[in-house]
């Protein structure tokens, strides 16, 4: 049985086809890797300074003078986040500036380099430097377990015996190799170590001095097992006891990409603390945190595409949209199956479940028009092994699916703030 759905983004009149019909964008040898037609570059051109004319942000530091600023919101996805890389470089290239960045496991990754080149005033081509000397092989150095965890089907029960590993340790892989690459990234290079080195000030954003505690530049999301619920970092290192300001970025970033059964979990030491609330009715109330050991793992457990990170509560408008950038096509055609498979391969298909299509219904009723859908090529999160020819690809969909976006919303009037 197929269902069909379709909800209305900024592409409908305007798809990815009509950008081929313009002409091709190739990898080439400037500083953001790719390369379209004249005639594509010029549309996409016109469809930029359009946004900036009617969609654009009056910012009452520069003399009212209109910029297009964005929030944005990276979806997880693991390998699959070299798209991520095309998206973003499209958007700057458009004249987007980024105000806030969340992003989960991989999308983590890949905000808190974007944060960290904004914070520093960096060329934002330095992301894909960054990310091309990422090499993904060096997560997995060890074991054929995660075959069997991309093919649940099938040839699982022969490679079970590898789960042997499992009852002995809290994941196959340590996920140190993270560290070992994106230390050296965010410190040496962008100057950012700890979520203090990302606070936003009034020079960032007038409305600041009105907000009593500090707002960051990044948020990054976990899943706290000890508590059952999502944390966002680092608005909840209150409710853990700790400074947000003395937090590393690094270590977050670690907790947010710790996917179950692949990467050992983070273990965060918590101290007491007691933490002011307003509850829906309006009234104060408090809440008192114990002290102790939390395990946080993957946020895309809970919140794989963090699309509401930004939106305000205040009642007064947004100034400007927050942009999302999810890995996989809006879907249009949903299949049926009956599954009949070994309780280990049920319990994988929870997991990618609940990482992955929990909020399909939300984020397509609720914000596909301010939604960048890039075809990820039908790859998995874990495939590890990409060759060079399919990061590439990944690459070219992301631009394709951003330059798309731009002239989408530019022929609409703007980007939806809500």
């Amino acid at each position: 049985m197929v269902v069909r759905h379709h909800h209305a983004t900024p592409s409908d009149g305007w798809s990815p086809a009509d950008v081929g019909a313009l002409g091709s964008i190739v990898l080439g040898d400037g500083p953001r890797g790719y390369r379209r037609s004249d005639e594509l570059q010029a549309a996409f051109d016109e469809s930029a300074e359009t946004l900036r004319q009617v969609d654009g942000w009056p910012n009452p530091s520069n003399d009212g003078r209109r910029e297009l600023r964005a929030d944005l919101a990276l979806e997880g996805g693991g390998v699959k986040g070299v798209a991520l890389v095309g998206a973003v470089l499209v958007l700057d290239e458009a004249g987007y500036r980024f105000h806030r960045v969340a992003g989960t496991s991989a999308g983590a990754v890949t905000a808190s380099i974007v944060a960290g080149i904004v914070q520093s005033g960096g060329d934002m081509s330095a992301l894909r430097t960054a990310l091309q000397s990422l090499d993904f092989r060096k997560f997995m150095p060890e074991g054929r377990l995660h075959d069997a965890m991309g093919h649940v089907a099938g040839h699982f029960a022969g490679l079970v015996a590898d789960a042997a590993i499992l009852t002995q340790r809290e994941g196959l892989y340590t996920g140190d190799y993270l560290d070992e690459w994106l230390e050296p990234i965010l410190h040496d290079q962008l100057g950012v170590r700890t979520f203090g080195d990302l606070v936003l000030s009034s020079v960032d954003d007038p409305e600041i001095g009105e907000s009593a505690s500090p707002q960051y530049r990044l948020a990054v999301y976990t899943s706290d097992l000890t508590r059952a619920r999502l944390a966002c970092l680092p608005a909840d290192y209150p409710s853990y006891g700790v400074d947000p300001k003395r937090q590393s970025i690094v270590g977050a970033v670690r907790a947010s990409m710790s996917v179950p059964f692949y990467f050992e979990p983070v273990h965060f030491q918590a101290e007491e603390a007691t933490v002011e609330i307003v509850t829906p009715g309006g009234a104060p109330t408090t809440v008192r945190f114990p002290g102790g050991t939390h395990t946080w793992v993957d946020g895309g457990l809970l919140a794989k595409f963090p699309i509401h990170t930004f939106d305000r509560e205040d009642g007064r408008p947004p100034r400007w949209p927050t942009i999302g950038v999810k890995l996989s096509r809006f879907a249009v055609d949903y299949t049926t199956s009956d599954f009949r498979e070994s309780a280990i391969a049920v319990a994988v298909r929870c997991l990618k479940t609940m990482m992955n299509e929990w909020e399909t219904v939300t984020s397509h009723g609720t914000t596909a028009g301010r939604t960048i859908y890039v075809d990820n090529d039908g790859l998995s999160s874990m495939d590890f092994d990409l060759t060079d020819e399919q990061q590439d690809r990944l690459f070219l969909n992301g631009v394709r699916a951003a330059t798309s976006f731009v002239i989408a919303a530019a022929r609409q009037g703007g980007v939806p703030r809500r």
